[in-house]
């Protein structure tokens, strides 16, 4: 919904421009790569719960989006002045490790068995690959943003009900692998990409009867399948 609120303002506005009635025109400064920066942190904090990793990109990124505004209304700015914090990362790496070792008992006594049920890969200028073959399999997250992941369900089995797998894709690509028997229902959304499902075979197993596999999300500038 944020995504298309977003599409929807920027095409009302933009036209409203287009047609004189009113003015409307975004800073060149908004389209710079620390901007995808920030607004991937953004996401990454949010939505995909990767808090350290997105506010760490959020931080590079508003350190170069704030010396080109600098630039840009002549501001009294020197980026330079920004690397005499450069300690504040030992800080950062601090704040990270307690805050994991206070982490709740109840989350550290999880299971090796139960941990398999989920996936949560995340691939930011590279890339993820992850093979599960457990048989109660639940679904999770695939982040693909620059970078490429690979979900490999071959050997692996369904939980009965749904179980839903969220994608994301931004500017990269995801490859789901999945067994000829699994019931697996493709729901995710395309713009400016695609996301098709390649299974040239497809069997029917009374097994998987109650047994689904939903596959959504949003792919943006890239691309993605299942196969």
């Amino acid at each position: 919904m944020v995504t298309g609120g977003i599409f929807l303002l920027l095409g009302v506005l933009l036209t409203l421009d287009n047609l004189d009635i009113l003015r409307f025109s975004l800073p060149d400064y908004l389209f710079g790569w620390y901007t995808i920066l920030i607004v991937v942190g953004i996401f990454l904090s949010t939505v995909r719960e990767k808090v350290g990793f997105g506010i760490t990109l959020i931080i590079i990124g508003g350190i170069f989006l704030l010396d080109e505004m600098a630039y840009e209304y002549y501001w009294d700015f020197d980026f330079r002045d920004i690397f005499r914090l450069w300690p504040l990362v030992f800080v950062a790496i601090g704040v990270s490790l307690i805050t994991r070792r206070n982490k709740k008992d109840d989350y550290e006594k999880k299971s090796f068995e139960n941990e398999v049920d989920f996936v949560d890969e995340l691939a930011v200028f590279s890339g993820a690959e992850r093979v599960v073959t457990s048989k109660t399999f639940k679904g999770g997250k695939l982040t693909s943003i620059f970078g490429g992941t690979e979900l490999n369900l071959i050997n692996a089995d369904l939980d009965h009900g749904t179980n839903v797998l969220d994608v994301f894709v931004l500017f990269g690509g995801c490859d789901i692998r999945v067994p000829a028997d699994m019931n697996v229902k493709v729901k995710v959304t395309a713009i400016f990409g695609g996301f098709s499902d390649e299974r040239k075979i497809i069997n029917e197993n009374e097994a998987n009867t109650g047994k689904e596999l939903v596959i959504k999300g949003l792919v943006l500038f890239g691309g993605g399948e299942v196969k």
